[in-house]
């Protein structure tokens, strides 16, 4: 089985920075500002922070996260990876944070195939916090239903013991789907377990509203249906919306 990083997709590499040049600073200001004001509290600075597939950070409110002493961040797509030390070194310039990057995946292939990965760095740093960053979703989509199943039962079995005590958080892709940024959605919800599929989208577009296509990312079933969740949109161009799901703990 082989595993590649994709520098041309809608949703990851060379893509998606030239959508962040255009697009970062107005039509995601709203997002970017709702997931700064949602993860102040979710991710409280420490001593240590795991960032897991940050791409550039484009979207993460990067002088917060720098509150951190040593911040360690497990990205494989080198484009992002230059961008991202840049944006990410000069804040933690600014704090004295000290900065640590991993180049190899340490999340798909190995819970795909077998052998240490995120299981095994958390383990090293038990009391670090930790940031999923948009990642798991983006992963899932792209699967074979096969390797999604057996994805999902090795990050039950492998990685969610590991949460257990520790500051985390997780924001992923639940839906994509075509939608006019002249029509307005929330821009952000918050449920007390996670909501189906009908009570989703009567939330974000009413019981009468016209019926929506959206591309599910299958994350469904990744953390317990019983822990709250928190959905942010996120308006990517003018005429595509994301649906962001959001999931924690401990409760703040």
């Amino acid at each position: 089985m082989g595993f590649s990083i994709p520098l041309f997709t809608a949703s990851g590499g060379l893509l998606y920075h030239a959508r962040a040049v255009r697009y970062r600073a107005q039509l995601w200001a709203p997002y970017r500002a709702a997931l700064a004001t949602w993860l102040e509290p979710r991710l409280p600075p420490g001593e240590e922070l795991i960032l897991v597939g940050p791409s550039a950070g484009h979207c993460l409110p990067v002088e917060q996260l720098s509150r951190f002493r040593r911040i360690f961040v497990l990205e494989p797509d080198p484009v992002a990876r230059w961008i991202l030390a840049s944006r990410l070194g000069n804040a933690a310039r600014e704090s004295s944070a000290t900065l640590h990057i991993e180049r190899q995946d340490q999340l798909l292939r190995p819970l795909l195939t077998g052998g240490g990965g995120l299981d095994a760095v958390l383990d090293r740093h038990p009391h670090a916090s930790l940031l999923f960053c948009n990642l798991l979703g983006q992963l899932l989509c792209d699967l074979s239903d096969d390797d999604e199943a057996r994805f999902k039962a090795a990050f039950q079995a492998r990685i969610l013991p590991r949460l257990n005590g520790r500051t985390w958080a997780s924001i992923h892709d639940r839906w994509s789907l075509d939608r006019d940024a002249a029509e307005p959605v929330p821009l952000s919800l918050s449920f007390p377990s996670c909501p189906s599929d009908q009570e989703l989208g009567v939330a974000y577009f009413g019981p009468s509203g016209t019926p929506v296509t959206a591309l599910d990312h299958a994350v469904s079933g990744l953390f317990p249906e019983t822990w709250p969740r928190s959905y942010f949109s996120w308006q990517i161009t003018p005429q595509a919306l994301h649906v962001i799901e959001a999931v924690s703990g401990p409760a703040p």
